[in-house]
């Protein structure tokens, strides 16, 4: 034990975190896992994070009871992208000791990145409950800032208003205590009390509370205009504009526009203030005035390109003076990419209906971008290079405004179908750009189109580069819209380009691995079996894996489930690491779920698990199963709930347009509904429904019309199971759920109760 102490010490192991293993009682695991503890010490302060976390899990293995190396591991799992990890571990810790504020807070950072915005609030509420004495005061402060932020997130603005109160209470009221104790110097005090009090007043203004948000910002813009205490002279100019906004939102324009032209006297460079003037002089009723007054503000500071691009917007209203801001436009997208001002010329033409001005961008853009130059002359080299990266950057700031606005996404395919009937040709880049806006938001068939146009165009031009991209994003498509034809279609196609010219660089395994899936999904299974054989015969060691475990979910969608079962188990036998095997259980589970053999699929799920707890498709499986058989409800909540927690991470880090798994809405619907809960139930399954993949999914509408009919809803249980009919039979897979697990004939029957 001693020895044990003394390595943590000597390697730089902090004495406050000692205790929490118990060292005077401590056994000798209890010894090992001290000594493994200093070790892990020791190499996170040399940034050696993968070896820590090897010794940090050994520790916490030795002594479970130990929340020292759990501690450790939560702000490691953090750094090193394992945050499910992280928030699970994290639990873990509160749930021994529920007033560790580091870690509560830690977890409420973590949630809040998960998109788990209810339970980031709760861990946030949880850290407030804590110690926090006055030499912790900055925690205190990052704390209820944090608490702020998410109750605005999650529309509680009252909430907000009270943690930011608290935080504002650490900051004044006891500022001399907080000073003493070395958690702030008086400047850092100050300053962050009046960040508090401007977030304070913005609160407070959405709140309807002027008087209130008034003397927030009053107070923040002295504290920032003191130079003995924040000294911040641009800070507190921005009292003006803050008073401004408090003013429109009562209802007072002309008070408003007071207060706004003081502040513009500043001439800002964002066009937020700009747009807010005109908007003031139009609740003002002086509508004529508008661009008059801009033009103004920009005879008098030409170089500011928010403000032009604001006065162009404003000039674009009106067919008259259309052509000048077209010029205006023109020169302010050829001379920046600054979001802002990309944003208000791109919301420019959709609020006029011109899309097709945003299409001309994108193929300014693309052109630049092309790989071969039609020109003869000479290119400079470095010239070539700036233009393309400048192109490339205007490419990913209108992408960006466009992400998440699906109404200016319509109007831009719309524009863009429209001119494809005309014959109006666009380059690779353009089609791929369209076509990964469409498959953001559904709209299927359009990505279809322009992938599909993408391929052709990159071929005709031989882009050897881009093709394989639009390939595979085609192939993604239309496997998302269930057309398996399409998808042997695309795939025989490319498999004779590879051998024809001009013999572009695509790899046929991989069209033999997707050719195969499609072919079973037909009922095809020689064609589908021989496809999938030739991609293993093809395929180099490093996906060897891959596309054997393909040839598993062939067979599964064929309905031989136990030739999977038999090459699924040769797989194990033949791979060794942790995730391999992972991955084929995950495939053995579906395997024998499909064969009715529930226990061995239950042991499969459940060995993951015991591997890997964050594998968030076992959990589910294994969540839905046990609510299906009616077993172990509780844990089967928390399963699915968990794996729930974890693909939403995943989805949010890869940027999927669909923040949550249809699938496992649907079984955390079901289990709900198995204990009776049946208004939450309900909730969860209309979210699936209304989920693009879930929308498509016969057995989420199958389960709804079971909870609408418990409800005594029983027309709208009727609608959800002809839904689910209708999608049961259009499932002609050998191996669908619909007809191998009898769900059709059981809808059907159901059908009959309410007719």
């Amino acid at each position: 034990m001693v020895a044990g102490l003394l390595v943590a010490f000597a390697l730089g192991a902090p004495p406050a975190e000692a205790p929490s293993l118990r060292l005077p009682t401590a056994s000798e695991a209890h010894k090992d896992a001290v000594t493994k503890f200093g070790m892990a010490v020791w190499n996170l302060r040399r940034e050696r994070l993968l070896t820590a976390v090897k010794q940090l899990e050994s520790a916490a293995q030795a002594d479970p009871d130990a929340t020292a190396p759990l501690r450790e591991l939560v702000w490691v799992y953090s750094q090193i992208g394992r945050e499910p990890e992280a928030i699970r571990i994290a639990k873990q810790v509160l749930a021994k000791d529920p007033q560790d504020v580091d870690i509560a807070h830690a977890l409420s950072r973590l949630l809040f990145d998960a998109g788990d915005i209810k339970g980031a609030v709760a861990a946030a509420k949880l850290a407030t409950e804590g110690p926090l004495p006055a030499d912790r005061a900055d925690k205190a402060v990052a704390i209820y800032r944090d608490l702020a932020t998410l109750c605005e997130k999650a529309n509680d603005p009252a909430g907000a208003e009270a943690a930011l109160r608290k935080a504002i209470v650490w900051l004044t009221e006891k500022r001399k205590a907080v000073i003493a104790a070395g958690a702030f110097s008086p400047r850092g005090a100050d300053t962050a009390a009046a960040e508090c009090l401007e977030r304070l007043g913005k609160v407070q203004t959405k709140l309807r509370n002027f008087d209130a948000a008034t003397e927030s910002f009053t107070v923040a813009s002295k504290l920032y205009g003191d130079p003995l205490k924040a000294n911040d002279p641009g800070a507190a100019a921005l009292l003006a504009w803050h008073l401004s906004g408090v003013l429109q939102a009562k209802g007072e324009p002309a008070a408003a526009l007071k207060q706004l032209e003081t502040f513009l006297r500043l001439r800002p460079v964002s066009p937020d203030p700009y747009a807010r003037l005109a908007k003031l002089l139009r609740e003002a009723g002086r509508d004529g005035d508008v661009n008059s007054v801009l033009r103004r503000f920009h005879d008098a500071d030409p170089k500011n390109l928010p403000l032009q691009a604001v006065l162009a917007a404003e000039l674009s209203r009106d067919p008259r003076t259309r052509p000048e801001a077209d010029e205006y436009f023109k020169t302010l997208m050829a001379a920046t990419n600054d979001p802002k001002v990309v944003d208000v010329v791109v919301r420019s033409h959709l609020e006029n209906k011109r899309p097709r001005e945003v299409l001309a961008e994108l193929d300014r853009a693309f052109v630049v971008l092309k790989d071969k130059e039609k020109s003869d002359k000479p290119v400079d080299a470095a010239e070539l290079a700036a233009a393309r990266a400048f192109a490339a950057e205007k490419a990913r700031v209108i992408a960006g405004i466009l992400r998440d606005d699906r109404e200016a996404v319509v109007a831009i395919l719309g524009a863009a179908a429209a001119d494809a009937e005309t014959g109006t040709k666009r380059t690779h880049g353009v089609h791929y750009f369209l076509g990964q806006l469409a498959a953001r938001h559904r709209e299927l068939e359009l990505a279809a189109f322009h992938f599909q146009t993408a391929v052709r165009t990159a071929s005709r031009n031989g882009n050897r580069e881009t093709i394989g991209d639009a390939y595979g994003a085609l192939i993604t498509v239309l496997n998302a819209a269930h057309k398996p034809a399409d998808v042997v279609r695309v795939c025989q196609d490319a498999l004779q380009g590879i051998d024809n010219p001009p013999h572009l660089p695509l790899a046929p395994h991989y069209f033999n691995y997707y050719l195969s899936g499609a072919l079973a999904e037909l009922g095809e299974e020689k064609k589908a079996l021989a496809a999938a054989d030739l991609a293993i015969q093809q395929t180099a060691d490093g996906d060897r894996l891959t596309v054997r475990l393909h040839k598993v979910y062939v067979l599964r969608v064929l309905g031989k489930w136990d030739d999977a079962i038999e090459l699924g188990k040769k797989l194990y036998d033949e791979f060794a690491t942790r995730a391999d095997r992972n991955s084929i259980r995950y495939a053995l589970a579906g395997a024998y779920w499909g064969a009715k053999k529930s226990a061995e699929a239950e042991a499969e799920l459940r060995a993951i698990l015991e591997a890997d707890p964050d594998h968030a498709p076992a959990a589910n499986d294994l969540g839905f199963h046990l609510a299906d058989q009616g077993r172990s409800l509780p844990e089967a909540e928390q399963l699915v709930r968990h794996a729930l927690s974890v693909d939403k991470l995943e989805r949010r880090k890869s940027g999927d347009a669909e923040p949550e798994n249809a699938a496992y809405l649907d079984s955390l619907g079901w289990v709900l509904f198995r204990r009776g809960q049946l208004a939450e139930a309900r909730a969860e399954l209309e979210r699936a429904a209304a989920l693009h993949t879930g929308a498509f999914d016969p057995v989420v509408w199958d389960h709804l019309g079971d909870v609408l009919f418990r409800l005594g809803e029983k027309a709208k249980s009727k609608a959800a199971w002809e839904k689910a009919v209708e999608l049961y039979e259009a499932d002609t897979r050998p191996g669908s759920r619909g007809r191998r697990d009898g769900r059709l004939d059981e809808v059907k029957r159901k059908l009959k109760r309410v007719q």
